[in-house]
């Protein structure tokens, strides 16, 4: 890659932080005719479409959290990182304003407080209030639709450093919690229109941030098949199978010897076929 290509796509990279949010036009834009306006299309097919009409080159531009779009089809850019963990926060993808609204949005409680509650409706109806925050920043341009929440990762050592993000160590009890979560997050389970993209992480075996010396993208964590199926798998699975999460995002780490994201059987064979989870119909 030139170094003026590298510019330009960091440039692209850092406007797409700025002011990505928005929808291109479907009734003049250079889409019109594509399949992704046409909203009697499914979700899969409308999305097959427009990439289907991406260069090689925009596609690889546009892998990244901060997606700088494709101008030449009229495509806006779009920041896919929001954070939402207990309240619409402070993220690349939110623009709160200095004064006035959308200058702050309801904080509840860290999820280890709110998991002590064990009181699913209560979850469901914080995340709900999370969710109408979120369309409302949303339709005023200022957040996409994509929140990376919720953190499912079982919680049994302080030391990783992250637990007060999650609702606790029990894996029945994060099931349960995430279920309750997801349901008000995306407004159902099978909703026609998803309030929000709610996002599972981080898949799997995750709870060492930085310790001693080692990173989350340095160690392998090695973990036995009863233990990971017992008590790290858990709180995923009813995010796939059972509540229709919108998106996952693995781990930093390895497991056994493999980068997550690369391993085919976590996301293959377990993800997609032992829980059926496609995400197909998201939208």
């Amino acid at each position: 890659m030139s170094l003026r290509y590298l510019a330009i796509a960091i440039a692209a990279q850092a406007s797409a932080q700025l002011t990505g949010r928005g929808f291109p036009d479907c009734v003049n834009g250079p889409l019109s005719n594509n399949s992704v306006c046409d909203t009697s299309a499914d979700p899969l097919a409308r999305a097959t479409a427009l990439i289907a009409a991406f260069t090689l080159q925009e596609k690889l531009n546009n892998t990244g959290s901060t997606s700088p779009g494709v101008p030449r089809l009229g495509l806006p850019p779009y920041t896919w990182w929001q954070e939402a963990l207990h309240g619409v926060a402070s993220s690349p993808g939110v623009n709160f304003s200095d004064t006035g609204d959308y200058s702050y949005a309801t904080s509840f409680p860290q999820p280890i407080l709110m998991g002590a509650a064990f009181d699913d409706d209560l979850i469901r109806d914080v995340a709900t209030v999370i969710s109408t925050e979120a369309r409302a920043f949303n339709n005023d341009q200022r957040a996409g639709l994509d929140f990376w929440t919720p953190n499912i990762n079982p919680f049994k050592d302080p030391r990783w450093g992250r637990g007060q993000e999650t609702p606790g160590e029990d894996p029945f009890h994060l099931s349960s919690y995430v279920h309750a979560l997801i349901d008000g997050l995306q407004g159902g389970y099978d909703p026609k229109y998803k309030r929000v993209m709610a996002t599972c992480k981080h898949f799997t075996g995750y709870d060492m941030e930085s310790w001693n010396g080692n990173l989350r993208y340095q160690w392998d964590a090695h973990i036995n098949a009863q233990d990971l199926v017992e008590y790290y798998m858990p709180s995923f699975q009813s995010c796939a199978r059972d509540s229709n999460v919108a998106a996952f995002m693995c781990s930093y780490n390895s497991l056994n010897g493999r980068p997550t994201c690369a391993d085919p059987y976590l996301l293959q064979t377990v993800l997609r076929e032992h829980w059926g989870w496609t995400a197909s119909q998201s939208e």
